[in-house]
């Protein structure tokens, strides 16, 4: 059966996910899944990422796009940090033990996010403008940290650990609670359509 994105209403999507058996990455099955992700995510002209609840797999995954990470590269470049910083705090709940073998992914188009574990967020917050591939049309407004540091295995079962700021941080939070069951709508500050944002970003304009 071909994939789809599916929205908001599909069990998936409130459904804490599973994670990968490791004996279940490189297998024929999961590099199906993933290069279906790969085809849907590239076909979105605004889609950043994707989680594997949001093709229907309740599998703790998610993937992110070429897109994103140029305009991070661009923007604020991200980068690996010792766990003892003091400038964030470990996630609720989350190991925070230094892993075995850390080190970054390789830099390739659609970065693979395998079992990944939130380790670390910023103190510091701010408001972030968010929408999501499986709510369309609805835009909204959700307070997330400013730097995140994430764990995970890539599409070959090699572990690395990743510290990111600006726009990844912000793609690691939003991806992390839909492997909870948690869509932004839930966190959102304020949540409007996008003809209200087309309006608001004209009002902005004008000020």
């Amino acid at each position: 059966m071909k994939r789809t994105i599916v929205q908001e209403g599909a069990a998936a999507l409130r459904a804490a996910a599973r994670n990968v058996p490791p004996e279940n990455i490189g297998s024929p099955e999961l590099t199906t899944l993933i290069n279906d992700m790969r085809r849907l995510l590239a076909n979105e002209e605004h889609g950043v990422a994707l989680a594997a609840p949001q093709v229907g797999e309740s599998l703790r995954l998610f993937i992110v796009s070429d897109k994103a990470l140029q305009r991070e590269a661009q923007n604020s470049p991200d980068s690996t940090k010792a766990l003892s910083d003091d400038s964030g705090e470990p996630a609720p709940g989350k190991d925070t033990r230094p892993p075995a073998a850390a080190r970054r992914p390789p830099a390739t188009p659609y970065q693979v996010y395998i079992n990944p574990v939130l380790l670390k967020l910023s103190r510091e917050r701010s408001a972030k403008h968010e929408g999501c591939l499986s709510i369309r049309g609805v835009w909204g407004i959700v307070q997330r940290a400013e730097k995140a540091t994430i764990r995970a295995l890539d599409e070959h079962g090699r572990e690395f650990t990743r510290g990111a700021s600006g726009l990844l941080a912000h793609i690691f939070q939003h991806e992390m609670d839909h492997l909870e069951g948690i869509l932004y709508t839930d966190k959102a500050l304020e949540v409007f359509t996008e003809k209200e944002d087309a309006q608001r970003s004209a009002d902005k304009g004008r000020a």
